[in-house]
């Protein structure tokens, strides 16, 4: 099935940031996982295709690396939110 129309791109962007950071929300507990790494390059395609934030190396990219949020759970104890 094929996604056409203006708004379809923000929507699949949409729907991969989302699986993304549910799959993160427990990051602190589980370490960065192979799944966590499956959603996070899907995100970053879904990013990349939408042209938002204008790619990895713009300042409004969007998407927080496994490494970045795991990283945060020692500046930052507990949860991300």
């Amino acid at each position: 099935m094929a996604l056409a129309g203006p708004g379809h791109a923000q929507d699949f962007r949409s729907i991969e940031l989302q699986r993304y950071y549910q799959a993160v929300d427990q990051i602190c507990q589980t370490g960065i996982t192979p799944e966590l790494v499956k959603r996070y390059e899907a995100a970053v395609r879904a990013v990349e295709q939408a042209r938002y934030g204008g790619g990895r190396d713009g300042n409004f990219f969007g998407v927080s690396s496994p490494e970045s949020l795991y990283n945060r759970c020692f500046q930052s104890p507990g949860n991300l939110r």
